[in-house]
């Protein structure tokens, strides 16, 4: 000690200070790195939203689309001359051709004002069946039932149909079931109007913001209804694009990972229940303008963090290696190894906290010696001295020589109870091992009766009942008697008057019951189940709470005690085991 005081003592406290000097201009560096990282975060959190609301207002435009097609169906729902076709019954539309000619002529002449209808597909409940564009179109029974069931209100389907040259066309319709204004209960017709699916693609088609964007729209079965690629047209969502995002509101974006590339994935809920706008942009595409700014940046925190891992090692070899050293001594030292030393270099403090330690180790090591050679020859004696005062055999010779002598002077009920107190503490030790047979318990628990019948006389009855099956069954010992002693305790003296206690020993499914039961006088149900998790004042409840804390630890929690009771009408306590055969 008196050693290294002599050098020249040089602080930690300089060493640190020289060290946040040579570092003061790191956190500079990593803060205009992260300055810049949050200002290309906050352009790209712009440049999302924009993006976001750029496809806002292409699903306003789709969802216009679609309520044209909406408001196309009522201005023909409006057209007499075609309702009034509508309403002709089938012998008349077979009779002459002209009623079906009348009624294309009206639906044709409304086509040529809405360019952006391809055709519409007509069934009359009446036989008058046609299509504007001589397309074949196919509803099946399904959706003509669903359709009935709407009662006038339409449906946006995707769909195809079939030109006259056997060409498939993709179009998006709204079908819709007329009904006779003046009669709402009489279904004239079901009316299709069908537009191209390229309508709705053209919408978005010059809104892509690079050729590795994308958009689509799914339905409620995630299929592709309109896409840019026509050859994902009625393909399912594959699902890299199928994100749970993608459902949790009626829209928003999010990032998203995709084939290794990060991506901002928009989407918007149509007008179509179930329907969403969905556009995929890659993030480096939407944020170009901060890619110069980033790279930047990230050559910023390529040096700073290159000086700071530089000054961190320094830092750790100079000042924190001794430290560790002799936190690795400690953890030694709490494993109660006392001849460790530390090798001491340096002249600051961590030098002087070595010394320190290295004397303080040797310290306790010698008091510890001391301490624990005193107890060990304490804790020697005061063992010794309770085996010689509760050695079992002396008791066992006492109580059998106390038993003779009452048998000599012919106290044969003093002998007897003798006996039964002999025999109770003898079972009650059952060799030091704590599980024991059923059989064992009641003899146990006959041998405590035997003493407290003399004891209370005529007072109480007692009444044992028990299964055949279960005498051999292992169980936790002296379960049965403390709860005995209790229920002529606190129920048949509390009373005052004559009792009866029940014992019943029965297996039930897979587990063996021990129930017993008091007319005494009762108690509070709620009273009763606290003393199993807390002792009271005058150690009441103690027994009871060893019983079942003993049944818990062997056994675990679902097994132990439960108390029935009411005040005045006795108490039943049930204790349930596992049933083990073998004591």
């Amino acid at each position: 000690m008196n050693g290294i005081i002599k050098k020249v003592f040089f602080s930690l406290q300089y060493k640190f200070m020289i060290f946040s000097l040579l570092i003061t201009i790191i956190p500079l560096i990593v803060v205009s790195a992260f300055s810049y990282i949050k200002s290309t975060a906050v352009i790209e959190d712009k440049v999302s939203l924009s993006n976001f609301k750029t496809n806002q207002q292409i699903a306003e435009n789709i969802n216009f689309v679609f309520n044209e097609m909406i408001n196309s169906s009522t201005f023909l729902l409006q057209n007499k001359e075609f309702i009034k076709n509508l309403r002709r019954s089938k012998s008349e539309i077979l009779q002459s051709p002209n009623y079906l000619l009348a009624a294309q002529n009206a639906v044709n002449n409304f086509v040529v004002f809405k360019s952006n209808i391809e055709s519409i597909y007509v069934k009359g409940l009446n036989g008058l069946v046609f299509d504007s564009a001589s397309n074949t179109n196919l509803i099946n029974g399904s959706l003509q039932q669903q359709l009935f069931e709407l009662r006038g209100e339409g449906l946006l389907i995707a769909d195809e149909v079939t030109s006259y040259d056997n060409t498939r066309i993709k179009v998006i319709s709204f079908v819709k079931v007329f009904k006779d204004i003046d009669d709402l209960s009489s279904n004239l017709a079901i009316v299709k109007i069908n537009i191209l699916e390229d309508e709705i693609s053209k919408i978005y088609k010059d809104k892509l913001l690079s050729s590795n964007s994308d958009f689509f729209i799914i339905d409620e079965h995630k299929n592709i209804i309109s896409s840019l690629n026509k050859d994902k047209l009625g393909t399912k969502l594959d699902h890299k694009h199928d994100d749970p995002r993608l459902y949790s509101g009626e829209s928003g974006y999010f990032n998203a990972s995709l084939d290794g590339r990060n991506y901002i994935e928009t989407y918007y809920n149509l007008s179509r229940p179930g329907w969403k706008l969905v556009n995929l942009v890659p993030m480096d595409e939407l944020s170009k303008d901060s890619k110069t700014i980033r790279n930047f940046t990230l050559y910023a925190v390529a040096v700073g963090f290159a000086l700071c891992f530089f000054m961190i090692i320094l830092f750790s070899y100079k000042v924190l290696s001794p430290l560790n050293q002799i936190r690795k001594a400690m953890k030694l030292l709490e494993h109660e190894n006392f001849n460790i030393n530390i090798k001491v270099k340096g002249n600051d403090e961590i030098a002087l906290i070595g010394t320190s330690f290295n004397q303080m180790s040797k310290k306790l090591g010698e008091l510890i010696n001391e301490v624990y050679t005193v107890q060990i020859k304490q804790k020697e004696a005061e063992l010794k001295a309770l085996q010689a005062q509760i050695n079992p055999h002396f008791l066992y010779n006492t109580l059998d020589t106390i038993y003779w002598m009452s048998r000599m002077e012919k106290a044969h009920e003093s002998s007897k109870l003798v006996q039964a107190l002999s025999k109770l503490f003898r079972l009650s030790l059952n060799s030091g091992n704590e599980f024991t047979t059923v059989e064992n318990e009641i003899d146990h628990l006959k041998y405590y009766i035997t003493i407290q019948e003399k004891r209370f006389e005529d007072l109480i009855h007692f009444s044992i009942s028990v299964s055949e099956e279960v005498l051999q069954c292992k169980v936790v010992k002296l379960v049965l008697q403390p709860l005995v002693e209790n229920a002529i305790k606190h129920g048949i003296e509390k009373k005052g008057t004559k009792g009866t206690i029940e014992i019943k020993i029965y297996k039930e499914n897979e587990d063996l019951i021990y129930m017993i039961a008091d007319n005494g006088a009762g108690a509070d149900e709620s009273e009763l189940n606290s003393l199993l998790s807390k002792v009271e004042e005058g150690n009441r409840g103690f027994g009871i709470k060893n019983v079942n804390d003993r049944i818990h630890i062997y056994f675990g929690s679902h097994y132990g005690i439960k108390f029935t009771t009411s005040l005045g009408n006795g108490t039943i306590v049930t204790v349930t085991q596992p049933f083990i055969i073998g004591g």
